[in-house]
This record gives structure tokens, sequence and C-alpha cells, in this order.
């Protein structure tokens, strides 16, 4: 479930491909895509999973829009697990029948935020992994930093065994693939310098960051962008994943929140 928005006088906030590619149970890349419940192929055990589809259900789900919650500056969408197929439900960590009800929201003013909110309807805990997969438009990935980061520890999912590994004093640059799971919440900048821009990228109730680009080789290799379409975006991503998923307990909640700024 992806979402597009735009800065005044036109400039995107969020990246989406020049081609897009509508097929049922195929997900759409750019905007926002919702992942629930849980990252990559999933994480149980200690381990790296093999859960499918890729990122979750919520992103190829379609979520209902509701009207009467809604307005002019606030877009709300829900999705409930009776909706689900019984087999990709068992997937779940916490147990085969999870019951669930989740709320996206979109706030819209001097500043874009956007939030998901899990319910736990059942009477068991309910643990899962979740982000919001941010695609934001640069002028060139090469070129642009991500700040605050200084100093925080991640892991390099390019390399093998995801080793942990520190940042440095030094912002988080693409030069190359760049996928990793920063252990930092902070507030951070996204420097573009060529769109003269500064986006500012704060978030609620997550544990970690996830920033990526993939880089040439692998760029040019997607098969739904054109060759060059990587330089266009980086991903800077609220999350709670591995060893920081989300456990709600029974009729609680849990919300993940990112909110963006821009400034010049």
């Amino acid at each position: 479930m992806c979402f597009p928005g735009h800065l005044p006088a036109n400039r995107l906030w969020f990246w989406r491909p020049k081609a897009i590619h509508l097929k049922e149970g195929t997900a759409i890349r750019g905007g926002v895509p919702i992942i629930f419940p849980w990252f990559n192929s999933g994480f149980e055990g200690g381990h790296v999973a093999s859960k499918k589809p890729k990122h979750g259900f919520a992103r190829n789900s379609f979520w209902h829009y509701d009207k009467e919650g809604s307005s002019d500056a606030l877009l709300r969408y829900t999705l409930d697990s009776s909706e689900i197929n019984a087999d990709i439900l068992s997937q779940f960590v916490s147990g085969p029948n999870p019951q669930f009800h989740a709320v996206y929201t979109i706030e819209v003013g001097c500043e874009l935020t956007m939030s998901l909110t899990v319910y736990n309807d059942g009477d068991e805990p309910l643990s899962y992994e979740e982000a919001l997969h941010t695609y934001l438009q640069v002028g060139d990935a090469e070129q642009s930093q991500v700040c605050g980061l200084e100093g925080a520890d991640y892991l390099d999912t390019v390399l093998d065994g995801d080793p942990r590994c520190s940042q440095g004093d030094e912002p988080a640059t693409f030069q190359g693939m760049v996928d990793r799971i920063y252990y930092s919440a902070h507030t951070l900048e996204l420097r573009d310098p060529v769109l003269k821009r500064t986006v500012v990228v704060s978030k609620q109730g997550a544990a970690q960051t996830v920033v990526w680009n993939p880089g040439e080789q692998a760029g040019n290799a997607i098969g739904d962008l054109d060759e060059g379409e990587w330089r266009g975006f980086v991903c800077v991503e609220a999350v709670n994943n591995r060893d920081c998923a989300v456990v709600v307990p029974p009729h609680d909640s849990h919300t993940l929140q990112q909110t963006l700024s821009v400034k010049h």
C-alpha cells in the first residue's frame, strides 16, 4: 500500500518509478509500502526465516478507506486479520491464529505524518515486525547523505552473516549497495545537494532505522526499474525488526509513526 505526496512548488516528497506495474499480488515500488507482519523474509528463533510474501502481506493487501474517519487533512485506512488467508496468517511468530486489526493514517499539514497502529484483538500476545518503507526522492543518491546516525551500531545485510558494525563519526552515504539496519531511532536529516533541500525524518514507536539504496549494479538489474532510476531515491525507514520485533499484549495496541518535513 503506497501513497504519493508533493512538496510545495510541485517538488516530490516521495520517489516512484517511471513505470508502475499493476498486478494482483505484486507490490508497487515507490511511495511508502507498509511492511507488516514480517520484514523481508522474516526472522524467527534468532535466524533469518523464509516467510512469503516478501515483507509480509500488508503492502499487497486491499486496505479499506474509512470515509467517516477521514477529513481534508487526514486519511484513514483499515485492514483486518479476518480478510487474510489462514495459511499466510499461520506464519506469525506468535501463533497460527492471530486476531488483529490495523489502522493506517496520513496527516497532511506543514509536516507529513504517517502512523501504523496494530490492535491485538486476541487473547494471546501478538508478535510481528514492521516498517514504513519510505522511498524519498533525491537528485542523486551518490551525492546524498543521512545525518544523525553517527556512532550508531548497524547490521550490514550486504555482507555475509549480516555483521554488526559501527557508523563512526561520518554521515551515511550511498556508494554501491547500502542495506543497513541501524539500532537508532534518532531524528535524521537527509541532505540533498542536487535538489538543494534537507528532509527531516523523525520517528516514534521505532527502535531501528533501515537505510537502503541498491547501487548501480543491483539497481540496474531490478526488473521494474529503468537503467539509472536507482539514483533518484534513497530509503529511510522507521522499523522494528529482528531482535526489536514488537510484542503487543492481548487487547492492547502499538503505533509506529514517521514524520517528514523539509527545510531548504
